[in-house]
């Protein structure tokens, strides 16, 4: 029968079940209750008390980047970065000779704002109370000189510029007055001489030169009055910040304390024990063996593939079928990857099926590195397969065949159908065909839910004998659920180690909510007879003859 959501899959546990794992497991509720007050012990006795000590400024309006000079209510935000930068920060370090580093001074700075008001709140923290007193204050002590200095800087540079026009002024009006007694004693010169045409014109002249000193004076007049104003502004204002609450020495440390620690400590490793023996209790709903994927699946298995070793994990050495060695594991999964070819071929000749989309519930379940030794084992049984690669989110295929990334693809012909030389030969395997990735696309969900792949899958299998889809995982998006009703059928890869009859259970209802067909599994990843072969004297003898025969 059937795994059935709503019952078996989803049942809820009671009181009881909590109560059975507890007293089946009580000393390892025991256990991880001594190990939680140990740690929590170990951690009071290793760790270093830390003070903390807080200041507080008062940020009034300022002048600092006013257009005209007019008062401008702060930004907190800015002048939080102020006092958190590494200017004031280097400031601090002079003025308390400390050896620390700028930087790790800031790290163990906090401001903060505080609601409704324009104060800052600095808070340092340190393991000497004294230290961390002192260099908050600094800190407060520094950004307010700072913030004083960039005002008193905008007063006197405007004082300064009024001043230099002042006395560029009057350099002028001296310089008018020289001409005007100049002109003076020549009229009067002509006019003792008789000239009167002289003496007239040397009037008139007089009179011009009294009418441009007079307008020099009166500019003048009106630049030492705004002299006056921003004298005045700047001696009468109010200061751009002051520390309004200078820090005391901390006289307890921050955090929690010792005791508190240890029984927190007691109540998470009881807590925990609880929650490991109830895990521990229930029901292992893992799919450990091909009856439980065909229960969940409703579909038969197709192999069982063993784990390949750490030597064989990743990249092109996960492609078993091309390896060499004399590894025991290596050819136990060689050999189940042909039973796989086996399976699949008359699959095919019983169901007239000759596309197939494999794909798995999560990540990680060893679908690209299970599809692309199955392809080569096709390949090797002298069968004509094309391996599309539809996982346009994180395509693997390339890496562990060794296929250059900068192939054009499938997300390229799903963009431009016209586009042809999308198939790429894998070099040491005649017979096998992959259509790469291509260009990693913006929108890989759209560009498969066209349905355009449909039309490249019909074409393939008019060339090839079995064309394998490898798609991205069913419950994490619907990429293969797209996919699904282009093929003849849906191979589910198990991961006999991580994968549960639940998460089964929903990848078989995508997949026929889509429209697709489930018409097998393959179970990786499973040593379930691996411990057993070891200690048998009837030891599988041909692994023997395999792997002596592949090192000569």
């Amino acid at each position: 029968m059937m795994y059935e959501a709503g019952s078996q899959a989803k049942d809820t546990p009671g009181l009881e079940d909590y109560l059975a794992a507890i007293r089946q497991r009580k000393w390892l509720i025991l256990i991880c209750a001594a190990l939680g007050l140990g740690l929590a012990v170990l951690f009071t006795l290793s760790r270093q008390p830390t003070f903390e000590a807080a200041a507080k400024v008062l940020v009034n309006p300022t002048n600092v980047g006013s257009i005209d000079a007019r008062l401008v209510n702060p930004t907190l935000e800015r002048e939080r970065e102020v006092v958190d930068s590494e200017a004031v920060a280097r400031l601090v370090s002079a003025e308390l000779g400390l050896t620390t580093s700028p930087l790790l001074l800031l790290r163990d700075l906090e401001v903060v704002f505080v609601d409704n008001s324009d104060t800052l709140e600095l808070l340092y923290q340190s393991t000497d109370a004294a230290e961390a007193q002192q260099i908050v204050n600094s800190f407060a002590e520094q950004y307010v000189a700072q913030r004083i200095g960039e005002s008193n800087d905008l007063d006197n540079s405007e004082i300064d510029s009024i001043q230099a026009e002042v006395d560029r002024l009057q350099i002028e009006i001296d310089s008018l007055q020289a001409e005007i007694d100049q002109t003076v004693r020549s009229q009067a010169a002509a006019s003792a001489a008789g000239n009167t045409e002289q003496a007239i014109a040397l009037s008139l002249s007089a009179t011009e030169l009294r009418t441009s000193r007079n307008a020099l004076r009166n500019s003048q007049n009106a630049q030492q009055n705004s002299l006056q104003t921003a004298t005045i502004a700047r001696d009468t204002r109010t200061s751009p910040a002051e520390v309004l609450e200078r820090a005391a020495i901390p006289t307890s440390p921050v955090g929690f304390s010792d005791n508190i620690l240890r029984a927190a400590g007691l109540v998470l490793g009881l807590g925990g024990g609880v929650a490991l023996a109830f895990v521990l209790h229930r029901l292992d709903r893992t799919a450990r063996d091909s009856a439980d994927v065909e229960l969940a699946l409703g579909t038969s298995v197709l192999a069982s593939i063993p784990s390949f070793g750490m030597a064989h994990r990743n990249g092109s050495a996960a492609i078993v079928m091309l390896a060499g060695g004399r590894s025991a594991r290596v050819q136990r999964a060689r050999e189940a990857f042909r039973r796989l070819r086996s399976s699949l071929q008359f699959l095919g000749t019983t169901r007239e099926a000759d596309t197939f989309l494999i794909t798995s519930a999560r990540p990680a379940e060893g679908k690209s590195t299970t599809v692309a030794n199955l392809a080569i084992a096709l390949a090797q049984g002298e069968t004509k397969v094309c391996l599309v690669n539809a996982d346009l989110r994180r395509p693997t295929i390339e890496k562990v065949l060794g296929i250059s990334g900068q192939q054009q693809g499938l997300s390229d012909w799903l963009v431009d159908q016209t586009i042809t030389n999308i198939m790429v030969s894998v070099q040491g395997t005649p017979g096998l065909v992959v259509v790469p990735s291509g260009t990693l696309p913006t929108n890989p969900g759209e560009l498969l839910a066209t349905g355009r792949i449909s039309t490249l899958i019909d074409e393939l299998s008019t060339q090839f004998d079995i064309v394998l889809v490898d798609a991205p995982p069913v419950l994490n998006i619907a990429d293969a659920s797209s996919i699904a009703p282009a093929v003849d059928g849906t191979i589910i890869v198990v991961d006999s180690s991580r994968t549960d009859t639940d998460t089964l259970l929903r990848v078989r209802s995508e997949i026929d909510r889509a429209g697709g067909n489930v018409v097998g599994a393959i179970l990786n990843r499973d040593d379930s007879d691996t411990g057993r072969s070891v200690l048998r004297k009837d030891r599988y003898a041909y692994e023997k003859v395999g792997a002596s025969r592949a090192t000569q």
